[in-house]
């Protein structure tokens, strides 16, 4: 038998020292208090940390605060902080009826990173509190009952520790249990450091037994008196779970002396002290680093998905992931839905009929945003209409082998690997068919004989679920899971997490076979193990923050069978198996790690608007009038389309296409969060000098300088896919100083630079796989390609009937895939055809288009996109859409009206449209221009395409091709001359047209 596994602890880590002298030196000056008693009446002498009607100087934590502050900054202790003008204090009512109107408390802030020892920091602080001040009452007030099981696990554990610093010296610590009312005495009249722990629903209320009479304690005093009695020190744990009015005024009636909000992701800050942000404990190893399993669907739309994402307030909103039919094919998409809204009316997905909105609810908690139906369907962000066998089948495969593979390799170091499962519902791992616990047993039973770890063992012995029961022995099936909203609930989720708090070590040890734990919302905040090496999200949220609660959970370096820290980087890696891509997953996690003072790139906002200005001598001229009367002839097209050689083609086209099979794309990658800086160093006419700096959490670094002009691309300019939308707008003065303005709002100035951070795909792979062979209904495709081309049920229905058999047949193993295929192959020959034989002719009537409504006198524009137009613009300022565009202007319209030969050209506004059939689109074209031949004589009245070359077989969408290839029949009946060019075209005027063909292979 081995010896029990004991965690050790290492006294001497600098951050946390930091963290810990950053607190109390707060308090120098402050005399050693002796323990100050009282008496009041009958009750006995209660030891207070502080006398009653005193309270601490600000005027000395002030300066004591910003010494803090600025010796951080200077020795870069933790993230720079902001310096406090003042000191925040926490000045406001109390609840009802307990013996005090107001109180003045001050609040100071801790943030570390989740996994970087928070709890042990804010316990050894306490212990130099009393070394140094004689501070000896202590309360850790928490969130959840799982956080108040894992304060009261760290305190046993770390027990040996903390006697070995302190001179045999420990915390007695009381759990505040409301049926032990008499405990409270005990912790009012030790005289030893004495430290209660309590949730926040134990005193949130007045209604709560700590506010009312009990003949537990001696005397009339009621538990909340004794409290505030002993002038308590108040820690926060998770601090921003208590940002509420309803917490504030409870947190006050304790009366504390002061208040120490610890936590990885404050919303408030008050009182800043110290900062450790998840970049630098990557950046130094403080904790694992991650990499990203990504297996997601592709091309895979027959399953029916119906996902509540988030309920937005003001006003109440929900946003689903839904089917989408468009343009005959299923398509997911974000919906947002209101009250009343129908979400078949919005999707044309007949799959939804009925699904009318009845009643939206918001909830600060996941479980309480709710999206009902009239027909009775309950949805909530934690549990929705998303069964995706094939993904569950792949991660928990993916989960398993990745664990295996990681034990191998470090069962020599005595490191024993653990992985953890977040499911989608409980009853998927208790029921007897549970899908999540047959899927895992036989993807176990299959892999476990390549491993000899774990050949011998079956996976019943090697899982198990953490979920709380009706009673302690309850079976499986019976466990539900608990949100803690009533006393019953609260009693189960206690029983459940003691369970779990008293295997900490155990999971730890090999002669424990459990190393795969399955959790629904229980292992969150509070819950931790060094030696989660994998986690596995079967859930199906996409909330930000519950992403990072769950990668915290295996965020702590792993120990070996001794308790002690693995310092290697190569061993502390962290693997999430995520059902999303890679992609998908870091840049929502991104989200979360960034820093509140220091953003993401900005998402682009609305651009500023330059006005362009009409120039009415041309605009009135009998040049353009003339040329925008012809423009502006109402045209009919007519089409004779050969139904049996358009069926003939599509059949032929359908039997050699490649339908498509559902696959699962695996993507893998590191997690790696970098550090951006762009400062301004100088600036030289038109010219400004950028340095950007990058580092990242791998170690890397780069620092470098460019040039850069107006309209220039960052993103272009240093290949580097993070710096998109840094485009310059303008290099400036104002006051004198130099700045650059970036399409984005930034700003940089000389001394003010930009800093922002970002995520990186580093390494990332991707492998596609063929999901499960699954047979699924067949939609009614007859009717929707009918409706979407056009064409007959009965052209349809024959095209389908004329396929090979083996074609057919392939539309039950991948319905939507198949029917979207056969749907765009279709469209394509039928586009063909139209092109082929259609024809316009001028319809007699009034004009299409009124000329002073689309060409106003002035134009708003966003200013990034105009430029000077030239004496021959209709405007003096025009919109590019692209730098081809920007080219054709600036480099070959400009300088021929410089030469007098280009008398007036214009950009057509977005409302001037050629009307096509429904299959190709509408036509806007791009320029009008009029032009004097090259002797000088009459007038050229052309119409130009600007694109990137003139092969319309490269163009990037096949309906452009389509697009220009009609337009140039609709032109040509006008007798207006239309073609193609590019910047380059220096033939562009010439009248003789290149001659585009129809390429109809078959």
């Amino acid at each position: 038998m081995s010896k029990k596994l004991s965690f050790q602890f290492d006294p001497d880590q600098n951050y946390q020292l930091d963290a810990i002298s950053s607190v109390v030196d707060l308090f120098d000056g402050i005399p050693y208090q002796e323990q100050q008693k009282m008496l009041s009446g009958t009750i006995e002498d209660i030891v207070s940390n502080y006398s009653q009607d005193e309270s601490l100087d600000e005027f000395l934590l002030l300066d004591n605060l910003q010494l803090v502050q600025q010796r951080n900054n200077d020795q870069r202790k933790g993230s720079e902080l902001e310096r406090s003008d003042d000191l925040y204090v926490d000045d406001g009512m109390v609840l009802e009826n307990t013996g005090y109107d107001s109180v003045r408390v001050p609040h100071f802030t801790v943030e570390m990173e989740t996994g970087t020892g928070k709890t042990y920091v804010y316990l050894r602080t306490i212990h130099e509190l009393r070394e140094k001040y004689g501070f000896t009452k202590f309360i850790i007030v928490v969130p959840s009952v799982a956080i108040y099981q894992g304060v009261i696990k760290t305190l046993e554990i770390t027990k040996k520790h903390f006697r070995q610093l302190y001179d045999n010296r420990e915390i007695s610590y009381i759990p505040y249990d409301s049926n032990r009312l008499n405990e409270i005495h005990a912790f009012a009249s030790n005289t030893d450091l004495t430290v209660m722990i309590m949730t926040i629903d134990a005193f949130n209320k007045v209604s709560n037994n700590f506010y009312k009479h009990t003949e537990k304690l001696p005397g009339e005093w009621k538990p909340y008196q004794y409290v505030q009695a002993t002038r308590p020190i108040v820690i926060l744990d998770e601090a921003q779970n208590f940002e509420s009015e309803k917490s504030k005024e409870a947190i006050r009636t304790l009366k504390p002396l002061f208040v120490l909000r610890y936590s990885a992701t404050h919303r408030e800050t008050p009182n800043l002290v110290y900062r450790l942000t998840p970049m630098e404990a990557f950046r130094n190893n403080l904790v694992k680093q991650i990499e990203v399993i990504g297996v997601s669907e592709l091309g895979n739309f027959n399953e029916k998905v119906l996902k509540l994402t988030e309920v937005t307030r003001n006003p109440i909103t929900a946003k689903v992931k839904a089917m989408v039919l468009e343009e005959g094919s299923l398509i997911e998409k974000e919906i947002t839905l209101k009250q009343d809204d129908d979400l078949f009316a919005k999707t044309k997905n007949p799959d939804y009929e009925g699904f009318k909105v009845s009643n939206i609810q918001f909830g600060r908690k996941e479980e309480e945003q709710l999206l009902e139906f009239e027909n009775g369907v309950t949805l909530s962000v934690v549990d929705s209409i998303l069964a995706k066998e094939a993904i569950f089948r792949a991660q928990i495969e993916r989960t398993i082998s990745v664990h295996m593979e990681r034990q191998a390799e470090l069962k020599a170091q005595g490191i024993k690997v653990l992985s953890l499962f977040f499911i989608d519902r409980v009853k998927n791992y208790t029921a007897e068919d549970g899908l999540i616990k047959r899927l895992f047993d036989e993807s176990f039973e299959r892999l476990k004989h390549r491993y000899d770890d774990f050949k011998n063992l079956s996976a019943v012995q090697v899982r198990e679920g953490y979920f709380a029961k009706p009673k302690a022995d309850a079976p499986d099936a019976e466990a539900i899971d608990t949100d803690g909203s009533n006393q019953k609930q609260r009693e189960m989720e206690k029983q459940a997490f003691e369970l779990i708090m008293k295997k900490k070590e155990r999971l730890l040890s090999f002669e424990e076979p459990v190393s795969f734990i399955f959790a629904h919302s229980a292992l969150k905040e509070g819950w931790d193990n060094p030696n989660v090496f994998v986690i596995c999200t079967l859930n199906q949220t996409s909330s930000v923050a519950k992403k990072r609660q769950e990668i915290g959970r295996g965020l702590r370096l792993a120990v070996d069978q001794e308790g002690k820290r693995a310092e290697n980087h190569d061993v502390n890696v962290l693997t999430v198996v995520a059902n999303e891509s890679y992609e998908s997953f870091v840049s929502t996690l991104q989200k979360e790690y960034v820093d509140d003072r220091t953003d993401a790139p900005p998402a682009p906002k609305k651009p500023e608007q330059g006005k362009a200005k009409r120039n009415d001598r041309l605009f009135t001229s009998q040049e353009f009038r003339e040329f925008w009367r012809k423009l502006n002839r109402r045209m009919r097209y007519s089409l004779t389309i050969d139904t049996e050689k358009l069926i003939e083609q599509c059949v032929e086209k359908l039997n050699n296409t490649k339908f498509p099979n559902p696959l699962i794309e695996i993507t893998k990658g590191s997690f790696v969060m970098a550090d951006y800086k762009i400062s301004l160093e100088s600036v030289e006419g038109k010219r400004a000098k950028l340095r950007i700096k990058m580092e990242d959490t791998q170690g890397n670094s780069q620092d470098n300088m460019y040039f850069v002009e107006e309209k220039d691309d960052l993103k272009k300019l240093t290949k580097n896919e993070r710096l998109r939308g840094f485009k310059v707008l303008r290099i400036d003065q104002q006051y004198g100083e130099p700045h650059v303005k970036f399409d984005n709002e930034v700003v940089v100035k000389k001394y003010e630079p930009y800093s922002f951070k970002a995520e990186m795909a580093v390494k990332v792979q991707k492998r596609i796989e063929s999901s499960d062979i699954t047979t699924y209904p067949i939609p009614d495709f007859i009717t929707r390609v009918a409706n979407e081309t056009n064409l007959t049920k009965k052209t349809v229905l024959e095209i389908f009937k004329r396929m090979n058999k083996e074609q057919k047949e392939k539309i039950f193993y991948n319905p939507e895939g198949w029917v979207s295929e056969f749907l765009s192959q279709i469209r394509i020959i039928l586009s063909d055809h139209v092109v082929e034989n259609i024809d316009f002719e001028i319809v007699e009537d009034k004009d299409v288009y009124d000329l002073d409504e689309l060409f106003p006198d002035v134009v708003k524009q966003p200013q990034r996109e105009l430029i000077e137009a030239g004496e021959a613009g209709l405007y003096d300022k025009v919109q590019v859409d692209s730098d081809v565009e920007r080219g054709f202007i600036k480099n070959q319209v400009i300088p021929d009206s410089e030469k007098d030969n280009t008398v007036l050209y214009f950009k057509f506004p977005p409302k001037f449209k050629i009307q096509l059939p429904k299959i190709i689109g509408n036509y806007n074209p791009d320029w009008g221009i009029i032009r004097k031949y090259n002797d000088g004589s009459l007038k050229l009245e052309l119409v130009r395409e600007t694109k990137g070359g003139l092969n319309l077989d490269e163009l990037r969408f096949p309906k452009e091709k389509r697009k220009i290839l009609c337009a140039e029949k609709y032109f040509n009946k006008l007798g207006i001359g239309y073609k193609v060019v590019t910047d380059k075209s220096h033939d562009w005027y010439e009248e003789q047209r290149i001659q585009l063909s129809l390429d109809l292979k078959r």
